[in-house]
């Protein structure tokens, strides 16, 4: 597909992933539409809310060498949106079991970090209660500003001419060996030369049309913001948090999110989304035990934020059935992309400029494909039971 082409390309499902690669594929000269379920950061898009935590560290070399280009992207589709995409507040990783690998992913990417005694947490994260493990610290997380990212790259879309069509849900891709027609619930249907489908959690009632079954499992999260409601911002601005599971307790994620106070998770989902798919499955009322769950949390380990609730949500992750993204192509006209495992938005950009190489005939890089190709699950198509929690995978 040459720069100047105008093949006709249907995106299915505007979020992390598919709305940064509209936007590519828009600027390489394809004539994109774009078909939404819902609408960007709306109430039932996956990884809700206007932050998501970034962070470096990983536990293997190959994920670390891939979230280092996520930093190079995020860098150049800021300078295409006119505006950051991200904001560099650090990370502090505590655990036991994996700081060693963790470390050692790290120095193989050349990345600096700073060793952390146990009792010394407090000094890098204020108010961290020490717990007897040592943290590394990583001067280059921080956060994905997935809002800014979101609405300006949808600005950006639309305005190189994209066709962007919210509200519309597609119900079958019937691949051919040179297009592909996506059919819409209105009963129409559009015909592409090439179909990226990035749809998240709604992504596996649309494989039987593509005569494929992957073992996707899609969770609903909770996440709740604290901090005084009487303070500007309600929570001091500190570093990013990944605080592993320790015994029989769930890990931790936590992030600044401005205005918003302090943001955290807790590393344990509220339940699957009915039916593996979803669906009509639209649920998103925070839960009130795992509000108090997590407040409890914060005031026990995270004693430099104020222990108020000021607001919580629900949002949606898929798990891939072996935690890492499912991702290449599946037909002559179709390029698939799910299975983000809670790491959408780590990957926004990234995943921009990386589907868009695919759609386009690439192959992507051998490595990262080794470990994405949605291939590698063979005949196993059932979901697994358990997921991989914060540090073990």
């Amino acid at each position: 597909m040459s720069s100047t082409a105008r093949t006709r390309v249907i995106v299915v499902g505007g979020g992390a992933w598919g709305l940064p690669a509209a936007l590519q594929l828009q600027d390489r000269g394809c004539a994109v539409t774009l078909l939404e379920r819902f609408e960007p950061s709306g109430p039932y898009a996956s990884n809700g809310g206007s932050s998501r935590l970034w962070r470096l560290a990983d536990t293997q070399v190959w994920r670390s060498r891939a979230m280092l280009g996520t930093l190079e992207a995020m860098e150049r589709l800021g300078d295409r949106l006119g505006s950051p995409v991200f904001r560099r507040t650090g990370l502090v990783w505590r655990d036991d079991l994996s700081l060693p690998a963790t470390a050692e992913a790290l120095d193989s990417i050349g990345q600096r970090y700073d060793r952390v005694a146990a009792e010394s947490v407090g000094d890098v994260f204020p108010g961290l209660r020490p717990d007897g493990r040592d943290a590394l610290f990583v001067e280059q997380g921080g956060v994905v500003l997935a809002d800014r990212l979101l609405r300006g790259a949808l600005e950006a879309f639309i305005a190189r001419g994209g066709d962007y069509r919210p509200h519309t849900r597609v119900v079958r891709i019937a691949p051919g060996a040179e297009s592909a027609r996506v059919e819409l619930a209105d009963g129409s249907s559009l015909v592409g030369d090439q179909v990226l489908l990035a749809a998240g959690p709604g992504t596996a009632e649309l494989l039987p049309g593509l005569d494929l079954a992957l073992p996707l499992k899609p969770y609903i999260e909770q996440v709740v913001y604290l901090g005084d409601p009487a303070a500007a911002p309600p929570a001091p601005d500190l570093p990013g948090l990944v605080d592993c599971p320790i015994g029989d307790a769930p890990g931790i994620y936590a992030m600044s999110n401005g205005e918003l106070g302090y943001k955290v998770g807790l590393d344990h989902p509220l339940r699957p989304l009915a039916g593996g798919t979803l669906g009509e499955d639209l649920d998103r009322t925070p839960d009130p035990e795992r509000t108090e769950a997590i407040r409890a949390r914060v005031a026990r380990d995270l004693t430099a934020i104020a222990p108020r609730v000021l607001g919580a949500q629900v949002c949606t992750w898929t798990d891939s059935g072996d935690g890492d993204f499912t991702i290449g192509r599946v037909h002559p006209a179709v390029v698939l992309a799910c299975g983000d495992s809670g790491e959408g938005f780590k990957y926004a950009a990234f995943m921009g400029e990386y589907l868009a190489d695919l759609v386009a005939g690439g192959s992507g890089d051998p490595e990262f494909q080794e470990h994405w190709d949605p291939r590698r699950f063979g005949a196993r198509t059932a979901p697994r039971e358990h997921f991989d929690s914060i540090g073990r995978h």
